[in-house]
């Protein structure tokens, strides 16, 4: 006898829950790269907004650099008023101090708030804006200080056992400048040296 051999099949509601399963355990797949892909994007957009920041606070830095370097062409000489308490922004180096001499740089303890000057204040010049004009956390500040007087150019005298001292032919100042970007926690430090003729 031939039997004839017929495919086994499985009853209609079997198939049909395994293609409900199927389809679920899809869509869950699908939403977990949905969500990994828009954590990546959420972490991008923080990185680009925070590199963004930094720029902002690195120009309102070096405008503040521009703003001390008028500062001291236009109005300081060595006998401005340099102290070693940093009176108007004004400093004396630590480590020229007669009483204390250190060698820890001026910025680690000097109170930005009220020993240092405001950007603009000696120059006029106005507020920095950040992108869209949105303000700055804060205006940058800046300190002076008098470094001591340079030696001779090369080939002048020194003048060991003259009885006058030449003039100075020029002057040697150390700015440092601390800015804010758009948000407070964004704070860049820059620090340059300045000779006046």
């Amino acid at each position: 006898m031939n039997a004839i051999s017929r495919p086994l099949r499985l009853p209609r509601r079997a198939a049909r829950g395994v293609s409900l399963l199927f389809i679920l355990l899809m869509m869950v797949v699908l939403g977990f790269i949905g969500l990994a892909g828009m954590s990546t994007g959420i972490v991008q957009e923080k990185m680009a907004g925070n590199a963004r920041d930094q720029a902002v606070a690195m120009q309102a830095a070096e405008a503040a650099l521009r703003d001390a370097e008028a500062d001291i062409e236009a109005n300081l000489t060595p006998t401005s008023g340099f102290t070693d308490t940093c009176a108007g922004g004004l400093c004396v180096p630590p480590s020229m101090t007669a009483s204390a001499p250190d060698s820890t740089p001026q910025w680690r303890h000097i109170d930005w708030t009220n020993q240092a000057r405001a950007y603009g204040s000696a120059t006029g010049a106005p507020n920095l804006l950040g992108p869209a004009n949105q303000p700055l956390a804060a205006q940058p500040r800046y300190f002076i200080e008098l470094l001591p007087a340079l030696p001779p150019a090369a080939g002048n005298s020194a003048c060991i056992g003259c009885s006058s001292m030449p003039s100075e032919r020029a002057r040697a100042y150390r700015i440092a400048v601390r800015a804010s970007g758009v948000r407070a926690t964004t704070v860049v430090m820059l620090q340059s040296v300045y000779i006046k003729q």
